[in-house]
């Protein structure tokens, strides 16, 4: 049975902080896209703020559209490793909106770098909302990651 669960847009999101090289950051966020739509990362938009010490910080934002926002995250769940993977989705309650529309990830900015994929609740992260229609309960949401997940191998 086809799932009735689809992927709307996806929203990407990191700080580059006053000691941070904003060029490694953008990278970094590159290498979360596939190779397909790596080319989004020129509508990227940076906003300068001050933080409370005066610090400059920059905010790096991405939003794809329907199409590409499948595309990372069919990228996501299949280069995390498996244990990853798994953390993922047994977790997926409290990674997911109320109302089930939204998953909200957090990947290593660092490991994002380096070309690697992995989870991190911590501050130092890329964040990402991925917005969805159809999912009426939690399981609906896992049963269309996990279908995903087996498109990875």
């Amino acid at each position: 049975m086809k799932s009735k669960v689809k992927v709307l847009r996806a929203s990407i999101k990191a700080f580059a902080h006053a000691t941070e090289d904003i060029d490694k950051v953008r990278d970094a966020l590159k290498n979360i896209l596939p190779d397909e739509i790596k080319n989004a990362i020129n509508n990227l938009n940076v906003t300068t703020v001050r933080g409370h010490y005066g610090n400059e910080i920059n905010i790096l934002d991405l939003t794809l559209s329907k199409n590409d926002s499948y595309s990372l995250l069919k990228n996501i769940l299949c280069k995390l490793e498996e244990t990853e993977r798994n953390i993922l989705l047994a977790s997926l309650s409290s990674r997911s909106g109320v109302k089930h529309s939204h998953l909200y990830v957090r990947l290593s900015k660092q490991d994002a770098y380096l070309g690697k994929l992995k989870l991190l609740d911590g501050s130092d992260v890329i964040k990402l909302v991925i917005t969805f229609s159809g999912a009426k309960k939690i399981d609906d949401l896992r049963s269309f990651l996990e279908d995903i997940v087996r498109q990875c191998k």
